[in-house]
């Protein structure tokens, strides 16, 4: 990436009386020594505004994402010549400050790194993203599931999925909740499936078989579903139909725990997603021997089943059937909120969808999601960030990603 430049002119006068007429303001664009440093000096608000509007300028020329203001900081040396630090960590950006008058300046040099809030795995693969591609080019996700009281989960798997970079979603969930849905999505195509006792009926297989699953290039299976009788016969006999790679979550999960179920039945490529107390009714052990021995339990199950196996929680296991695993050094505590999981699942059916081999999309999708999260505790504290807020993120979080990756490339 070649160098360049940003500069930025703030009016002295006017970021004064911003930030007495907003005083929280201070501590959304400023760091804490910012503060402490510019107190009592009008200018030095104004030089430091300017210089992080000029770091801003100089990402937007590269075509990189804009880091937030708290995100840059500008930091006085010994001998009075600043430097810059960008999420906590110094860069090789060149800082020259001034003011005048009522104007401060603000001169930034130089090549934006790349940067992400965690580091890239090595081996992480993306789906390529061609100037000349259509929706076509990016498959079609198809999210089966939803119930009386549970509208949300099957939503947020199937925005994931658009945001993940699918081409087209489909949203298949009981008629009992289809107008909820279809209220809440423009760009998702929500259809309404027969139902029965709040969830699925078992007469729902015969449209999504002729109708939803024919085009499909990847399938989420179980979120929000619940447990009605229909339901469950569906997705036991679904599983072993299924023409296109699937996710299989929540309820999904349940079911074939409680139902015994082979996984070698299915003909296709299949991405279990458990979180630990779903891994032990996978397993039929309690929750605390899954936790004891993550790595282990879901390499060894992912061996027996055939199957590929995200182990959510800190440090997140991502096993495949030939022995291959990945084990995420990514802890975000922010991700500790009911719906993460939904996103996730629709995340990976995303890349699944745009041709990415399964354990490489688990892997991405696993990195992408806490990415995301990352970002967002950044912004907004280690508490409240919600499942919801997540979506807007993802294309962000992987677009940073993307240029790591393609930083490497070039280097």
């Amino acid at each position: 990436m070649s160098g360049g430049t940003g500069i930025d002119l703030a009016s002295v006068a006017r970021v004064s009386a911003l930030l007495e007429r907003r005083p929280q303001l201070a501590e959304r664009v400023y760091t804490d020594r910012e503060r402490r440093d510019c107190e009592e000096h009008p200018q030095r608000w104004a030089t430091r505004w300017a210089a992080k509007e000029a770091v801003r300028k100089l990402h937007g020329g590269a075509g990189l994402p804009l880091p937030a203001f708290s995100e840059i900081e500008v930091v006085i040396g010994a001998h009075g010549a600043p430097s810059l630090r960008l999420r906590g960590a110094p860069t090789d950006l060149q800082l020259s400050l001034s003011h005048q008058g009522d104007i401060a300046v603000a001169v930034v040099t130089g090549s934006p790194a790349a940067s992400t809030y965690a580091t890239v795995p090595a081996g992480l693969r993306l789906a390529r993203r061609p100037d000349d591609a259509h929706k076509g080019t990016f498959g079609t996700v198809v999210v089966i599931g939803g119930a009386v009281g549970f509208s949300g989960a099957p939503l947020m798997s199937a925005l994931a999925a658009a945001r993940g970079g699918a081409g087209r979603v489909r949203l298949c969930v009981p008629e009992a909740i289809y107008a909820v849905v279809a209220a809440q999505t423009l760009e998702v195509m929500a259809h309404p499936l027969p139902s029965a006792d709040g969830g699925l009926a078992l007469d729902a297989l015969t449209s999504l078989s002729d109708q939803h699953l024919a085009d499909a290039t990847a399938v989420v299976l179980g979120p929000g579903a619940g447990r009605a009788a229909g339901t469950e016969r569906l997705v036991l006999d679904l599983l072993p139909q299924l023409r296109a790679p699937a996710v299989v979550d929540a309820d999904g999960l349940n079911i074939a725990a409680a139902q015994h179920f082979d996984w070698r039945a299915c003909t296709q490529p299949t991405v279990l997603t458990p979180h630990p107390a779903e891994m032990g009714r996978l397993c039929g052990i309690p929750t605390a021997e899954v936790q004891a021995s993550r790595r282990a339990l879901a390499v060894a199950f992912a061996a027996r089943s055939q199957a590929f196996v995200v182990l959510k929680g800190s440090d997140t296991v991502v096993a495949a059937p030939d022995g291959r695993v990945h084990v995420s050094d990514v802890r975000v505590v922010a991700l500790a909120t009911g719906g993460s999981g939904d996103v996730l699942s629709g995340l990976l059916a995303a890349f699944l969808a745009q041709g990415v081999e399964p354990f490489d999309a688990a892997v991405a999708a696993v990195f992408i999601h806490a990415e995301a999260a990352l970002a967002l505790q950044a912004r907004r504290g280690r508490a409240g960030v919600l499942a919801g807020d997540l979506l807007d993120e993802l294309p962000y979080s992987q677009e940073r990603t993307r240029q790591v990756l393609e930083s490497r490339r070039a280097g």
